[in-house]
This record gives C-alpha cells, sequence and structure tokens, in this order.
C-alpha cells in the first residue's frame, strides 16, 4: 500500500491511497471463495459452483461489498501507519466512480480533518469569581415581588385613571352636535385607542379622569365605521366613565402565602430562602466553571476541525427544525427560522467544539477520566429521576435504551466534562472581582 499525505488545511489532511493489484485480487478471491459456500444454485452442491456462474448472478453486489471493505481496511491502515487520528466527517472523492477490478490496483482519495494541537497553561490556581451563595433579604423580596406580578388581576380601584388602566364607559360618536352612534358597557384600555382617535390624545384625554368623569376627543371616522353615511368624515367621542379598573398584584401577606400552598407567609419566606440558595450556589459554580474554561480558550490558539463543526451546527438546525414542526409551523416558516438562525447555529457549533477539546486537554493535563464506577452511578441517578410509584425503572434499562440510541459515548463525555469542571473550580484561585 502507497500513502500520501496532504496538508489541505490546520486540522485537514488529504490521503491518496494506493492499494496494489495483488491485494485486490486476494480480497476478491476470498470473497468470491465466501460467495461460494452460501450461494445455491440449482444442480450444485454448495461450495461447488462455478465461480463464473457466481459472477454473472452476484459480481456487481460483491464488487460493491469489496470496494467498501477495501476502503474502510486500507483508510484505517493508512491512518495507523501514519498516526492520523481522523474525527468527524471523512469523505472519499468520487466514490459512486470508484471501481474494483480483478488484477488491478485501486486508488482513492480520503479527505478527512484530525484532531488540533494546541498547548493549554495549567489547568491549577486559574483565577475564578467570588459569588454569594446565600440568599439574602432583597432576593427574598423580588422573588415575592415576581411572584405576585405573575398573579395580579384587574380590580376596580378608587383612584384616577393612570397609564394602563382600564375604565368600564358609555361612549357615543358626535358629526357636530348631531349623535350618529353609541356603544355602550365597553371595557377600554389607555393603550389601546379606538379606532380613528390619535392614540396621544387619546390617552391624555382618559388618564386623569375618574369614575363619573366625562371626557371628549376627536376622531376621524375610519373606513369601516358602522355607519357609512359618516366614514371619513372628522367628528368627536364623548366618554362616560363608570369604574376604573387596575391591574394590580395581590398584598403579600399569609392569604397571598396559602395561595401559594403555604401555611404563612413566614413559611413561604424560609422556602425561598432555600430554593434561591440552592440556585445561586448552582449559578456561582457554573460562573467560576465557565470564568476557568474561557481562560484556557483564550490562552490556547484551537484550530477547530471544519467538519465537526458543520455536523455539530446541523445537528442544531435540525433539531430546531424538528421542534417547529411538532408545534405545527408551516415548511415556508420553519424554513426562513431556518436561514435566521444559521449564523448563530454556527457560532453555537464553534464554541460546542473547542469546548469539547478543551475539556478533553484538560482531562489529559490532569489524568482525569470516566470510570465504569461513575458510569453506572449516573445510570441509577438517571432511573430513580425517571422513575414513579407506578413504575420503577432501572439502570439497565437506561442503559439499554442509551446503547439502542447510541448515546452511550454522549454519557461518557458529559461525565468528562463534569469532572473537568469540578476540577477547575475546586483548584480555583477564588477571587472578589468587585474588588478587583
Amino acid at each position: 500500500m502507497e500513502v500520501q499525505v496532504a496538508e489541505t488545511g490546520p486540522c485537514s489532511r488529504s490521503l491518496q491511497i494506493t492499494i496494489p493489484s495483488d491485494k485486490v485480487q486476494e480480497h476478491l478471491d476470498e470473497m468470491y471463495k465466501s460467495a461460494s459456500q452460501q450461494v445455491q444454485v440449482k444442480g450444485f452442491r454448495p461450495g461447488k459452483v462455478p465461480r463464473a456462474m457466481i459472477e454473472k448472478l452476484h459480481g456487481d453486489s460483491i464488487r460493491a461489498e469489496a470496494k467498501e471493505q477495501l476502503l474502510n481496511r486500507y483508510f484505517g491502515e493508512a491512518c495507523r501507519e501514519n498516526e492520523i487520528q481522523p474525527v468527524g466527517r471523512i469523505k472519499i472523492d468520487d466514490v459512486e466512480a470508484l471501481e474494483v477490478k480483478a488484477n488491478e490496483q485501486l486508488e482513492f482519495t480520503a479527505q478527512l480533518d484530525i484532531k488540533p494541537s494546541f498547548e493549554i497553561p495549567s489547568a491549577e490556581g486559574i483565577e475564578i469569581p467570588a459569588f454569594e451563595d446565600e440568599a439574602n433579604d432583597d432576593d427574598i423580596a423580588n422573588a415575592m415581588k415576581e411572584i405576585a406580578q405573575q398573579k395580579r388581576k384587574i380590580t376596580p380601584t378608587e383612584d384616577a385613571v393612570a397609564d394602563g388602566d382600564f375604565v368600564k364607559c358609555d361612549y357615543t360618536f358626535h358629526v357636530g352636535k348631531k349623535e350618529v352612534h353609541a356603544r355602550s358597557g365597553v371595557q377600554l384600555n389607555t393603550h389601546i385607542p379606538i379606532n380613528g382617535v390619535d392614540k396621544a390624545a387619546y390617552s391624555e384625554a382618559l388618564i386623569g379622569c375618574n369614575s363619573g368623569d366625562d371626557c371628549e376627543m376627536a376622531i376621524k371616522f375610519p373606513d369601516n365605521f358602522e355607519k357609512e353615511e359618516v366614514r371619513g368624515k372628522d367628528g368627536t367621542v364623548k366618554v362616560t366613565v363608570h369604574e376604573v379598573l387596575r391591574v394590580s398584584p395581590p398584598p403579600i401577606d399569609d392569604e397571598f402565602a396559602k395561595g401559594m400552598e403555604f401555611d404563612s407567609l413566614d413559611k413561604m419566606k424560609d422556602d425561598l430562602r432555600v430554593r434561591i440558595s440552592s440556585e445561586k450556589l448552582r449559578l456561582g459554580k457554573q460562573r467560576q466553571e465557565d470564568a476557568a474554561l474561557e481562560f484556557l480558550s483564550n490562552a490556547a490558539e484551537i484550530s477547530l476541525p471544519p467538519s465537526l463543526i458543520e455536523e455539530q451546527e446541523q445537528a442544531s438546525l435540525n433539531a430546531f427544525a424538528q421542534r417547529m414542526k411538532q408545534e405545527g409551523a408551516p415548511d415556508e416558516e420553519i424554513q426562513k427560522k431556518l436561514e435566521e438562525s444559521k449564523e448563530a447555529a454556527h457560532e453555537d457549533a464553534e464554541r460546542r467544539v473547542k469546548l469539547f477539546f478543551l475539556v478533553e486537554a484538560v482531562a489529559a493535563q490532569q489524568e482525569l477520566s470516566v470510570a465504569e464506577a461513575d458510569i453506572q452511578a449516573e445510570l441509577t441517578n438517571i432511573a430513580n429521576a425517571n422513575s414513579s410509584p407506578e413504575q420503577q425503572i432501572t439502570a439497565e434499562q437506561v442503559y439499554q435504551h442509551l446503547q439502542s440510541e447510541n448515546r452511550l459515548g454522549e454519557l461518557q463525555l458529559s461525565l468528562l466534562e463534569r469532572k473537568v469542571r469540578d476540577f477547575l473550580r475546586e483548584n480555583g484561585k477564588t477571587v472578589d472581582k468587585t474588588d478587583s
């Protein structure tokens, strides 16, 4: 076998591989011999079918299979001999046109990407930001206000109309002194003007009114107005306010807490304190890990394999398209959204691929690895998280599912990333960035 290696990019190689004619013929002979043991032809015993007849009946399929096997075998050998570690997609030039012929050499060219070669500084002692992991009173108060905002309702108020308020009212339309139309029992909002009324003039007229007040505003009767004879004319609208309504959050008290299924407001605050503290701890750790990874990323010049970025980008776009399809989006909208998302998907793919190689580099530097016990523990965690009193899931079932989905490698990578992140955080140098 002859191999010529050409560098086609920082992480790309071209391998021109020539398989000698005797190796091609030897492989073909083995395949025909194997076929003769399996092919059944009337009048011939197994293993006694003439080769010429096998070639006539099954020659095309045997040569096609031989081509696939030869390409795989000698491509693998070429990579091992030249210490090349392929990553991502592998492309054989004009693979459809390649033919395996008796007593002839087979020459092909493979285009591939390889793992980038780069160096990182020590993963120990990287500066990471300090953080507060306990919820304070402001955190609790803000959380309560946010929950109350989610529970806000429209309720009557004795106050004058304010920006954003609603009013229950009657109003009449006039051209000159003549009333041309009336509406009663209508609910208006200060942000949504009556059709044909200038928005600023509409809000200015309503805001400040009290229950029982009248206000007036100019109107240009729209083309779809109920009364055809006044369409396009200038007129006025006279509004009589009967009630002012305001969107308000409920008071934050024991009744509010009971509505959230707590015995008292204090109990609700205690629960929020625990949950907010847990989230602050999680986010704080994540920021520390991200800071360490960003430091390593900036310190290392990493050329990324194009095919890996393309695969990651396409996988992200495919998942996005699938979600939109499940939500009932039409094909035209999906295609438009995909075009709009390509740049962001490409940037995200670059970030993910770079993170993959950084994690691998830190793991190699610090001799971190995923043991069988780690995998079993994670399988158990996944099983417990997805079990219910009605259905208990076992770690073995999770394993079988991941294996069938070809996702065991994904699980191992996830566990390795977790180990690397834990190492960076636990061995980092905590710095209060606010004081620096």
